[in-house]
């Protein structure tokens, strides 16, 4: 499937960032930078955060006042549901369209205004299912809900389409699971196997294309491995779910089995992320670690819950103290100097050639993998 912004572009704006990043490590000289920006442009409007929010803002209100004007010359007061759905879906097609001439004409790229598009034109596309189907049950309208934010992720790479597909697949899980009598559980099993196989797969797509969305599909999917399988989500959400009356959440089946989640998987993360180079598993398990600790000191600690968390956050800052003395002068292969991303051999001849006046012979750059917008792996911290 074409894709509405040009990945030639794409990659041009990474490699003007490593070059940026190579030049402020003296690695290059401003005249060389210069030479590789001007070879690899990427000529999407970009603005910066503050205006990007103010034309998110603007784009927003300028479609709801077109709406409601169009509004008033399409409608009366005897329409009916059906009539106010086919209005919806219309104003979401044109949207739609609206926001690829867009993007094709002015250059946009998560600029602002196409972000305030997509979201306006999938809220205008779920509203039929609201209006037309009021008595589906909750995992019904999130799996309608999931099928178009899902397209739009694949088609527009936008992060927060992606994290809302992520959630809405979840929610669908877990009401699904919970007409049913043993839905609790299995529960927190099935959301940890559903967590991991999306991280696995979102792992094995290496497209520049998706870089953002990847990293929030990694992080989101190791939380909530962590979670499903977190003794105290499990014990007070199995209470929640259960609508128990006590004050006090009743001991849950297997509970050694989560036990035994709560102590090991922060540690496998924080294990995994040191053998492969890899920040976002480490600090994912960094912090499962100090959620652990306030987990079994919520149960079994004398201490309250404020001691606890205050013991837990000290506890991590001498840690951390200790690691970064200890990793000052670097050690298999990890350092606490900034991380120093690496880049494949093929983009530095590239990069070289350009400044250098050359022509490099490449079978082309493999962009992704953690290389290069993987998710932070490298063999350098």
């Amino acid at each position: 499937m074409k894709k509405p912004y040009n990945l030639n572009w794409i990659r041009n704006i990474e490699i003007q960032r490593r070059a940026t990043d190579w030049a402020s490590k003296k690695l290059l000289e401003e005249p060389q930078l210069k030479t590789i920006k001007a070879e690899f442009q990427a000529h999407f409007y970009r603005p910066n955060f503050f205006v990007k929010i103010g034309l998110f803002l603007f784009a927003l209100i300028g479609s709801a006042f077109f709406m409601g004007f169009v509004f008033l010359f399409l409608t009366d007061s005897n329409i009916t549901d059906r009539g106010f759905a086919m209005i919806s879906l219309l104003f979401a097609g044109f949207f739609i369209f609206f926001l690829e001439r867009q993007i094709k004409l002015s250059k946009l790229f998560h600029s602002g205004v196409d972000n305030a598009l997509l979201y306006v034109s999938i809220t205008l596309i779920f509203v039929p299912v609201f209006l037309l189907f009021n008595n589906l049950k909750i995992w019904q309208y999130a799996l309608f809900l999931f099928i178009p934010l899902s397209i739009a992720t694949i088609r527009y790479a936008d992060i927060l389409t992606a994290a809302s597909s992520f959630l809405a697949l979840f929610v669908t899980l877990g009401n699904f699971l919970m007409n049913f009598s043993g839905g609790t559980l299995i529960l927190p099993f099935a959301v940890m196997l559903m967590a991991a196989c999306i991280y696995f797969a979102v792992r094995n797509n290496t497209s520049i294309y998706y870089a953002n969305c990847r990293k929030i599909i990694e992080i989101l999917s190791l939380a909530v491995f962590y979670l499903g399988g977190n003794y105290l989500i499990v014990r007070e959400g199995n209470a929640l779910l259960t609508h128990q009356a006590s004050s006090v959440s009743r001991q849950i089946p297997f509970a050694p089995v989560f036990y035994l989640f709560t102590i090991v998987i922060p540690f496998s993360y924080i294990l995994m992320g040191v053998r492969k180079k890899d920040r976002i598993l480490l600090n994912t398990g960094l912090l499962a670690t100090a959620f652990s600790v306030v987990t079994f000191g919520h149960y079994f600690s004398p201490f309250t819950a404020a001691q606890n968390i205050f013991i837990s956050g000290l506890a991590l800052i001498l840690f951390s103290a200790a690691l970064i003395r200890y990793l000052h002068k670097p050690k298999h292969g990890i350092s606490d100097e900034p991380e120093k991303r690496n880049v494949p051999d093929e983009l530095k001849s590239i990069l070289i050639a350009q400044t250098l006046g050359q022509d490099p012979e490449t079978k082309g750059i493999n962009f992704g993998g953690g290389n290069f917008g993987g998710g932070g792996a490298g063999e350098v911290y």
